[in-house]
């Protein structure tokens, strides 16, 4: 190998080492290495920098001007409206008219529509949507969320496979067959295999989930136990009352078991001060939450209004049921990285966090010191007011109802139910028109995306929160490596070597390695990042082969969307991980099995579908 070759490979293998180790973000490892390859010189020029400014415009084109990044971008703003227009809601409750009370039923039912919803929509949005139902059914018919919440993310992802928009994976691989001057793949050209690997996921589901699928409790289920007798009283401090020039561990509150502090606000605003390190003053308003033992469970008035004058100095204003609720850090939360501590949350928010669940446990005591992390489900006390606040915003997902301020992002308002049809219509014309395959999927993708702007389906701000920018520096990063593979020959280097090893093999064979391959990829990195490196390869196989590389393109795409066993493989795994209660082993153990299944149904589908000629 030239220096240039070797340069390359290395820098793929540390990347590859660095997105496995996860110490730091994907997209900015991937951005980095982008950057090596347009500053570090071989024979006077950088591998992406070529002498020539119409050569450098030809390269660097080829990575920012790959039609991917366009159609990935232009698709995450059609799934947005679609689900800021409440058309994957109505879809979800369909699930809950069909569903019944369990079992093999409800799993069906669960897959059919969650598969459906995700051969045309973001499965990360499929399973944020579905996920409160599920677990509200789950409430209501006394199940175990941990039997549905696993097959969940495994049904979005399975859906991904059907259509060519089912997934980004699909469109960055077809943006670099297109770059290679190939014909690209239409928008249902894929659905046979996914057809067959979804079946295979649903089959082995129904057949041996009863076996298989854990049955252990989730946060969810503190609910029903927890908060039956708590209520929320505010007070206000008067000059001659005992709180006054302390700290809470001074004063009396400290000793009184049956209160506890969750709120002070002075002169009309929130103190965000520290609770523990704040100083009572005369007029303070504070909200306090009293828990009540007895037969009716409803506080006793005069005797809350007699106990908290004499003994506090409080004169009592009105008191009123407080709330239990179950929210899930989401994907796009700025809460990740921060504890309950660094973020005052008690304070800033007026809402007591009562236990958080993560790695399969529920911790009720020495959590708030704890770095929150996607996937975190935490248990919520607090009026209604303030927690419909909290989940307005994009730091929670509501997992106790599915209700509009679940999912709007912060200052929006409900969902627009009126502009549904325009969502529905522009969904609509990407699927006739991707399918039809005379006009670029790209402008498809760049109609649907202004009509649901236009149409008013999406705030301003809305259009750019709904573009995952992570995912979009990530697909540069792992094109441009790609680009330097084919440019410095590398990719033709590589395949040559894997042929004088492997080349007496059956086609069959070595299509079946190459899914296998980036199926075990795919647990280990992005689904993007494997598409992006492995694609080109693909491509480079088959030629060399002498035969139709599209049978081996189709397996990187589909080994690209096969990842069940590992939870941290799959942002939708992350999502659903907490809130059923996993461990590691379960998807392991599960994930693996189907892992295996995926390889074996894809091995045989793909060669009859895209025959190698």
């Amino acid at each position: 190998m030239p220096p240039d070759q070797i340069f390359v490979c290395l820098l793929v293998l540390v990347t590859v080492a660095m997105f496995v180790w996860e110490k730091f973000p994907p997209d900015v490892v991937a951005m980095t290495s982008l950057f090596l390859l347009l500053v570090v010189p071989f024979d006077g020029h950088p591998v992406l920098m070529p002498e020539g400014k119409l050569a450098q415009t030809s390269v660097l084109g080829g990575i920012f001007g790959n039609n991917a990044i366009l159609t990935v971008s232009f698709m995450f703003i059609v799934g947005a409206a679609v689900e800021r227009t409440g058309l994957v809601e109505a879809f979800g409750h369909r699930f809950e008219r069909v569903a019944g009370g369990g079992g093999r039923r409800t799993l069906l039912a669960l897959g059919v529509l969650a598969i459906a919803a995700s051969a045309f929509l973001n499965n990360t949005t499929v399973v944020v949507v579905f996920m409160p139902m599920v677990l509200g059914l789950c409430r209501r018919q006394r199940l175990m969320p941990s039997r549905y919440l696993m097959p969940l993310s495994y049904f979005g992802i399975a859906g991904g496979m059907c259509t060519m928009i089912g997934t980004s994976t699909n469109l960055v691989a077809n943006g670099i067959v297109q770059q290679k001057g190939l014909d690209g793949f239409s928008m249902f050209e894929i659905t046979p295999l996914g057809l067959v690997l979804a079946a295979g996921v649903l089959g082995f589901l129904l057949l041996f989930g009863d076996r298989l699928l854990p049955e252990r409790p989730s946060l969810a289920m503190l609910i029903d136990s927890a908060g039956a007798n708590d209520f929320l009283l505010a007070a206000i401090v008067g000059s001659d009352s005992a709180l006054v020039d302390r700290r809470l561990a001074e004063s009396p509150l400290a000793t009184m078991k049956n209160l506890r502090l969750i709120e002070v606000r002075r002169s009309g605003n929130r103190v965000e001060t520290p609770i523990d390190e704040l100083v009572f003053e005369a007029g303070d308003r504070v909200i306090l939450k009293c828990h009540l033992s007895g037969g009716n469970g409803k506080p006793d008035v005069p005797a809350l209004e007699k106990a908290m004058k004499d003994d506090l100095g409080l004169s009592f204003v009105h008191t009123e049921k407080a709330m239990l609720m179950e929210g899930m850090i989401g994907p796009h939360s700025s809460l990740v990285g921060h504890s309950l501590v660094d973020l005052n949350f008690r304070q800033q928010h007026g809402v007591l966090i009562v236990a958080l669940h993560r790695e399969g446990e529920n911790q009720r005591e020495n959590f708030h010191h704890l770095k929150l992390e996607i996937g975190d489900t935490l248990l919520l006390e607090g009026s209604k007011e303030r927690l419909t606040d909290l989940f307005a915003g994009d730091d929670l997902i509501n997992l106790s109802h599915a209700t509009p301020a679940a999912t709007a992002p912060e200052g929006a308002d409900a969902y627009r139910s009126d502009r549904s049809w325009v969502a529905l219509l522009a969904l609509v014309l990407v699927v006739v028109l991707g399918a039809i395959d005379r006009v670029p999927f790209e402008w498809v993708a760049l109609g649907a995306a202004l009509m649901v702007v236009l149409g008013g389906c999406l705030q301003r701000e809305e259009i750019y929160q709904a573009i995952e920018w992570r995912v979009i520096v990530m697909i540069l990063g792992t094109l441009g490596l790609g680009v330097a593979m084919d440019r410095t020959g590398a990719a033709r280097t590589i395949v040559q070597g894997l042929i004088s090893v492997v080349g007496h093999w059956d086609r069959t064979l070595i299509l079946s390695a190459v899914l296998l391959l980036s199926i075990i990829l795919t647990e280990l990195l992005s689904n993007n990042a494997v598409a992006g490196l492995l694609t080109p390869l693909a491509i480079q196989l088959g030629t060399d082969l002498g035969c139709d590389p599209r049978p081996f393109i189709v397996a990187v795409m589909a080994g690209a969307s096969i990842g069940f066993a590992i939870p941290t493989g799959y942002q939708t795994h992350l999502l659903v991980y907490s809130a059923g209660g996993y461990r590691f082993s379960d998807f392991f153990r599960i994930g693996l099995l189907m892992d295996l299944l995926c390889w074996i149904l894809g091995s045989l589908a793909i060669p009859l579908i895209w025959p190698f000629r």
